[in-house]
């Protein structure tokens, strides 16, 4: 009898400690939704203005579909937006749909946060998401 109780207080412990040990996002699976919102923060200087006009052309064809808000981060907007979202450090980008950053997208984890894939620079590296990763969340997110 007493193996088992100590089985269920380690399984129990290993529980607790993953679930309050974790500094991993809250994953949303995107849903289909009447009022889009993306909400850009970003450094207003190259290279993140390059990154920007690529997320501008996957977000174009949305159209109306989609309510765009750009926060630059070196204004009292950025900052306060930043604060609230709890962007703590020195992230060129972060993309935020309906109030999320990260996604369950076909069974992986997708952050819209940093540069995507192929666009980081010596000193800031690669996300790991892609434009494309974008452009789903906002097909399911917008039914399009």
């Amino acid at each position: 009898m007493k193996k088992i109780n100590w089985i269920f207080l380690m399984i129990g412990a290993i529980l607790t400690l993953t679930a309050c040990g974790s500094a991993t996002p809250t994953l949303v699976v995107p849903a289909q939704s009447d009022t889009v919102t993306v909400d850009i923060i970003y450094l207003n200087h190259p290279p993140v203005i390059a990154v920007l006009d690529q997320v501008d052309a996957v977000l174009q064809p949305y159209g109306d579909m989609v309510k765009i808000v750009r926060y630059d981060f070196d204004t009292p907007e950025g900052a306060a937006f930043a604060q609230k979202m709890g962007i703590t450090g020195h992230d060129p980008l972060a993309i935020f749909v309906n109030g999320s950053q990260s996604f369950n997208l076909d069974g992986r984890t997708v952050t819209f946060n940093s540069f995507p894939q192929g666009a980081g620079t010596g000193m800031v590296p690669d996300g790991a998401w892609t434009t494309d990763d974008l452009d789903a969340v906002l097909k399911i997110v917008t039914g399009k």
